[in-house]
């Protein structure tokens, strides 16, 4: 799958990383300068790379996500073959707590990368478990 390109801030945030990401791939200090200069569509070709590289890790890495409204709490626990999300939603009458589990398809980090697009954030596996034992003393 292909994934976005980093934005100019969250490469900023990540400055020692893609310094590091472009030494190896052969371009040191005043190269990058040149190359942004004389040509862009390379420079973006590699700012592309190196989020792919980014995404792919933290995809890979992310175990546990959390998406919290005024009206929803969900957290999630995304393991290798499957997901649980606990999802809290308030009505009327107070909160209600269901729990839901979801097989990956063909790619765990696609479908991660898309919690993420629906504005779910990582979260700890601590949060994860509080909400976990909370379920389990109601």
């Amino acid at each position: 799958m292909h994934y976005p390109c980093l934005t100019l801030a969250q490469l900023e945030a990540l400055e020692t990383d893609f310094v590091a990401f472009l030494i190896v791939n052969g371009v040191e200090g005043e190269t990058w300068k040149t190359l942004n200069e004389t040509n862009p569509s390379k420079a973006q070709e590699l700012a592309n790379l190196f989020s792919q590289v980014v995404w792919e890790k933290v995809l890979k890495e992310t175990r546990h996500v959390k998406r919290v409204s005024e009206t929803e709490r969900v957290f999630g626990f995304l393991g290798e073959e499957q997901g649980i999300l606990l999802i809290g939603q308030q009505n009327p009458n107070g909160w209600v707590f269901h729990k839901a589990n979801k097989h990956w398809g063909n790619n765990r980090e696609s479908e991660v990368f898309a919690l993420l697009q629906q504005g779910f954030e990582r979260a700890t596996e601590q949060e994860f478990n509080e909400v976990s034992q909370l379920l389990k003393t109601t």
